[in-house]
């Protein structure tokens, strides 16, 4: 019964996966990040694995977004053009926060952050 506890350790291991391999997975079809991402419309522009989006109007996410902060993946969705340089304008549409609620806007940003 020794080899029980090693079993389980070596199991649970197992199941982790790399990084890399928990930013590709799917999300599960119940995480309410990515129902708020459908109901947005999100994937008709944007590449992002976790949600099996690959278009390619807007950046990929997993990459644009790599090592950005929640603050920052907030912004990019609710001001788009707060950081295009020399004040022009992005093709991402503005008005995205009015379009969600508080609630739904931290399950996507929490989404997004947890696929980047």
């Amino acid at each position: 019964m020794r080899t029980l506890p090693a079993l389980v350790c070596a199991l649970a291991v197992a199941g982790c996966g790399s990084d890399a391999e928990r930013r590709t997975a799917p999300a599960p079809a119940g995480d309410p990040g990515l129902r708020v991402w459908a109901a947005q419309g999100c994937g008709s522009c944007h590449t992002f694995a976790p949600a099996g989006a690959t278009a390619t109007i807007g950046p990929n996410l997993s990459h644009s977004l790599a090592g950005r902060s929640r603050g920052y993946i907030r912004e990019s969705i609710v001001a788009p053009n707060a950081r295009v340089p020399g004040g022009g304008t992005s093709i991402m549409p503005e008005g995205f926060a009015q379009r969600m609620t508080k609630a739904e806007l931290d399950a996507l940003v929490a989404f997004i952050a947890r696929g980047r």
